[in-house]
């Protein structure tokens, strides 16, 4: 889903609840904006906000995670990034079938960088980590538990990919972090892996835990999870990364599709193609 780089800013008594619901609107796409005033409020308890600033304090949460939970107390908070990336989300300018497959994905090389460690549970309730994956590359990426956002073109594509990879397929792993601030419980079988028919496939993992580790994790990869005056409404960018077997981070993509007015994503058959192309070639490049 589009994000911009704007915080949302709250504070009592200086916007209406109707006031800061247009406010977050307004810092999305037409497409996000329709997407995000859907559902209404979910009432927070007093219990939890207490639990929530503790947690936030001890742990030191940011982003827009926190601005929710925080907005009604007039507290404005900023995720910060370890990489500046490009964040938003959009169909390649120009025309695609002149353009260049690494121009087509958003393809963009990164160097040798470290790629921040982490460790999480995937679908079988297995440990997953960096460290651990050291001698395969890593194709990582984020979308929601429930497959509600970009989830169904992109586990295509990774599917696709998973194919087109061949005899190099047993040397890549691909693996999804949650990016749903609301949904981070374990599941067995996610909406995440089920509905883009990934649940067979060994080699692609999707990976979930408590929201304070969910959250530096994004913060470590620039992923911008933005929640807004009601609970429901969230909106994050969406990034690709390639790893390589050394656990460097060697380039970064793009993903993209088209949301429709009732916010589910899609793509052209030839284009989700296309796409896991550029994936297969990005990452068979790096097991050579």
């Amino acid at each position: 889903m589009a994000n911009d780089n704007h915080d949302i800013q709250s504070s009592p008594g200086t916007l209406s609840e109707e006031d800061r619901a247009i406010a977050f609107a307004s810092a999305l796409t037409g497409a996000d904006r329709a997407a995000a005033m859907r559902t209404g409020r979910t009432p927070v308890p007093p219990k939890f906000v207490m639990w929530m600033i503790v947690a936030f304090v001890v742990l030191g949460l940011g982003g827009g995670v926190v601005e929710h939970y925080f907005g009604n107390i007039g507290v404005s908070t900023t995720t910060t990034t370890a990489f500046r990336l490009q964040t938003t989300p959009t169909t390649p300018s120009g025309t695609q079938l002149a353009s260049s497959l690494s121009a087509f994905i958003g393809l963009k090389e990164i160097g040798n960088a470290r790629a921040a460690p982490f460790t999480l549970h995937d679908q079988a309730h297995r440990k997953w980590s960096i460290v651990g994956a050291r001698g395969k590359v890593v194709v990582l990426t984020f979308y929601n538990a429930n497959c509600n956002d970009v989830c169904p073109v992109l586990g295509a594509e990774i599917r696709q990919t998973q194919a087109l990879l061949g005899s190099a397929a047993g040397k890549v792993e691909f693996v999804i972090v949650n990016s749903d601030p609301n949904h981070f419980e374990f599941n067995a079988t996610p909406r995440a892996l089920s509905v883009p028919r990934l649940l067979t496939t060994p080699s692609v993992h999707f990976l979930t835990g408590p929201l304070p580790q969910l959250n530096a994790i994004w913060i470590n990869y620039g992923l911008s999870v933005k929640v807004g005056v009601k609970a429901s409404e969230v909106a994050h960018n969406n990034i690709l990364y390639f790893i390589d077997a050394k656990g460097n981070l060697r380039a970064q993509a793009v993903p993209f599709g088209d949301e429709n007015t009732m916010g589910v994503f899609s793509l052209g058959a030839s284009d989700i193609h296309r796409f896991a192309v550029g994936i297969a070639r990005t990452a068979d490049s790096l097991v050579r």
